[in-house]
């Protein structure tokens, strides 16, 4: 990608406002609805979808992705734009990060893995998504705090709560008592997947670009 790309980044709770890299050819926009993409492919030279809107709203179809995805360069992470970038990576459309890879390697399913119920007015997440709950687990299990077994009985059990109600005060209620202190400390220091991914995937997109040098 040229140096002097304009780039639309549709962002929610996944890149909260203290990630924001300030950067004139940047444009930091809402999640992205229907129609939303469509438009962006016209307006910019490339387009980083992170959010998108879920049950409120329709979202981006894989269609308007895929048709985007030959205008102009298309990246996706984190949330929405992981599984969209997972869904039209053939055609075009570039997967970042964690979340996305897990997409294609089909550990995950489903844009409920990453939904989250958001605060109306300031777009913070209010709840916990199952990726960040897997995420945990696994860091957990792979060192030695949770056995496999109790992993995957974590990840399922979190994943039974609809994601509207899904704490992570629910999640430690469900975690073995050995290993809840462990477990909680990791989530807090290190849990949320879905801002790392979006990080990771802005960060890059910039320094391919040659307009963020990454200290």
């Amino acid at each position: 990608m040229h140096a002097s790309i304009r780039l639309a980044v549709f962002c929610g709770p996944s890149l909260p406002a203290s990630d924001r890299i300030e950067d004139e050819r940047v444009t930091y926009l809402p999640p992205a609805a229907r129609g939303d993409i469509a438009k962006a492919a016209g307006d910019y030279d490339g387009i980083l979808l992170i959010d998108g809107v879920f049950h409120h709203d329709l979202a981006p179809s894989p269609k308007e992705c895929y048709e985007a995805a030959q205008r102009i360069p298309m990246f996706g992470a984190s949330s929405m734009g992981a599984l969209r970038a997972a869904e039209c990576w053939p055609y075009g459309f570039t997967p970042l990060g964690i979340i996305a890879r897990w997409y294609m390697r089909e550990v995950i399913d489903g844009d409920d893995e990453v939904a989250v119920l958001t605060h109306p007015q300031t777009q913070a997440a209010l709840t916990v998504p199952s990726v960040n709950v897997r995420y945990v687990a696994m860091l957990a299990r792979r060192r030695g705090i949770l056995s496999r077994d109790e992993e995957r009985a974590l990840v399922a059990e979190a994943r039974s709560v609809f994601y509207m109600d899904r704490s992570w005060e629910d999640v430690l209620e469900m975690t073995p008592l050995h290993a809840r202190a462990a477990v909680e400390r990791i989530a807090n220091e290190e849990g949320d997947l879905k801002r790392w991914d979006a990080r990771f995937a802005l960060r890059g997109i910039l320094r391919r670009a040659g307009q963020y040098a990454v200290r």
